[in-house]
């Protein structure tokens, strides 16, 4: 079992020093930085994205993993590709 910090997470804020932080419901989780790049702030915002979106990742691989166990049929099919687009859709912003 998991022992990280319980979902879900969020790019909260950015800090005092334009960093982005991301944040659980209590606690701050990682703060990713530019080094004052300009060029690289929307990396720095993509990975900010993708570190929210990992419990949400993580819980896909394991529901997934135990629906390809059974045969799948069309409503799973299409509660697998909602929740698929939705955990792109927070990774993307899209």
């Amino acid at each position: 079992m998991a022992t990280h910090t319980a979902g879900p997470w969020r790019v909260a804020y950015n800090d005092e020093n334009g960093q982005a932080v991301v944040s659980g419901e209590h606690t701050e989780i990682a703060t990713c930085w530019h080094h004052c790049v300009g060029s690289i702030e929307k990396e720095m915002y993509s990975n900010a994205a993708l570190i929210a979106a990992a419990p949400d990742l993580l819980a896909l691989a394991h529901q997934y993993r135990d629906d390809l166990r059974y045969p799948p049929t069309a409503d799973s099919i299409t509660r697998r590709l909602a929740a698929i687009d939705a955990v792109l859709a927070k990774v993307t912003g899209e």
